[in-house]
């Protein structure tokens, strides 16, 4: 059973804050060094000093990044900077976005979710996580007991029964209304009648969570979860610690946006391009798109137009190599004849995944980047025009480009155990950090 919870959740004073903006930012985890800078210039209570704090020189076990960010969290809540409810809610938060040209709306919500290892099969993750992040989260657990940013996930509603009760709940204004430094709109509202919550919970009971963003996050808080109940040797089940803070939203969300993510080599020289264009002969079909200076920009789009009209089945890719006036449509010959450079201890969802087909053929294969070597000579990108300026730049030799994984393709690889290659999705717009906390509140006979 699927047990979620709503909460107390902590929010920046709205009384102080006329611009919450100034305080928000995006999840820690896609802030550069500059960026995190001007976060901590932006405002002197902006959350950055919560979910991303800096490092100095004289840093001990005792006075760092992460005893820093309780000692602002502790701070700002007495003197009410940071503001708990008093009533145990459940967060809907809907975004308003423009995308190539298209106004798009994503609606969800914030509530707890109980903690369970991913053996139980009522959560799923599709990426695997390295051990450095996931300390440097569990340590922020350990020193706040809070999570700061929800973490992102997926649930499958056909009928829309959650998304129909909480539009329903919401005929006022919201307690929250920004945008962010990309016109990005966030709104919240917060839901505490009792009829109306034990409503979601139970609709909820019986459904799947898949895990978007926030992997390293999650298995921090098992970590954390499991330290807890060692250090309390007797658990209810029900303390504080066996819950995590989550946004969801229906994978039927019209606005449930997911965008490809890009392949820059850095390193080739014209003999291995060569190569590397005999070779694609073999195994796809290839179509050069030539342009001029002034038909570049029409050609890119029609690139991508094509790249779109990939039918089920078909595996599609463009391609751009630096000094070369032409783009390259490349579409798989034939699954077939692929299968001899792809794992087969792995599921069929998997082995059929574009990004899958990409990796093995052409980046292992016919370019010989070993898994070893992908930090040092891919950089990966899911701005369309990023990839392909600093290719036309020359900063990089080449791009490999790809169409978004499909979120029935998440569903159906993460429900067999399985994760994604790397870097396959980037779920666009990012939850805003800061717009809702949860504090974990021990009870007395377990406090340390």
């Amino acid at each position: 059973m699927t047990k979620i919870s709503p909460f107390k959740g902590v929010l920046y004073n709205r009384k102080l804050f006329k611009n919450l903006s100034k305080v928000t930012t995006p999840p820690y985890d896609v802030i550069s060094s500059e960026q995190q800078e001007a976060f901590y210039k932006k405002h002197p209570y902006n959350a950055i000093r919560l979910i991303l704090g800096k490092d100095f020189p004289g840093d001990t076990d005792l006075n760092n990044k992460y005893s820093r960010s309780a000692g602002f969290f502790k701070a700002w809540l007495k003197n009410n900077i940071l503001i708990q409810d008093q009533e145990p809610s459940i967060y809907v938060y809907e975004q308003k976005f423009m995308f190539k040209n298209q106004k798009i709306s994503r609606f969800g919500y914030v509530a707890l979710f109980k903690i369970e290892e991913f053996e139980a099969g009522r959560i799923f993750p599709h990426e695997n996580t390295l051990s450095k992040p996931k300390t440097d989260r569990l340590e922020l657990i350990r020193a706040c007991n809070a999570n700061f940013e929800p973490i992102f996930t997926l649930y499958i509603d056909d009928k829309n029964k959650v998304t129909k009760v909480l539009k329903k709940a919401i005929k006022r204004k919201p307690i929250v209304e920004i945008k962010d430094s990309q016109k990005t709109a966030h709104r919240i509202w917060s839901i505490s009648g009792k009829g109306i919550l034990n409503k979601i919970i139970k609709e909820m009971s019986n459904r799947q969570i898949y895990i978007a963003d926030g992997h390293h996050r999650y298995e921090a808080s098992l970590k954390h979860r499991n330290e807890m109940r060692n250090l309390a040797h007797k658990s209810t089940g029900e303390e504080a610690y066996n819950f995590i803070m989550m946004y969801f939203t229906n994978i039927f969300e019209k606005g449930l946006l997911i965008l490809p993510i890009h392949r820059l080599i850095k390193q080739l020289d014209l003999r291995q391009i060569i190569s590397l264009l005999n070779s694609l002969q073999e195994l796809f079909d290839v179509t050069e798109l030539k342009f001029t200076n002034k038909s570049e920009a029409s050609t890119r789009k029609k690139l991508f137009k094509l790249m779109s009209q990939a039918i089920e089945g078909e595996h599609t890719f463009g391609m751009y190599i630096n000094g070369f006036n032409k783009y390259y449509l490349l579409k798989l010959k034939n699954e077939k004849a692929a299968e001899k450079f792809i794992d087969h201890s792995k599921p069929k969802e998997w082995r059929k995944l574009d990004v899958t087909i990409l990796h093995s053929i052409v980046i292992k294969n016919l370019l010989n980047v070993a898994d070893n070597q992908i930090e040092e000579k891919i950089r990966f990108s899911h701005s369309d025009d990023e990839a392909l300026d600093l290719v036309k730049s020359g900063q990089y030799k080449l791009a490999l480009l790809l169409n978004p994984t499909k979120v029935e393709q998440i569903i159906s690889v993460a429900s067999k155990y399985e994760k994604m290659p790397q870097k396959s999705t980037f779920f666009y717009p990012k939850l805003e950090s800061g717009l809702v906390m949860y504090r974990m509140e021990y009870p007395e006979k377990f406090a340390f």
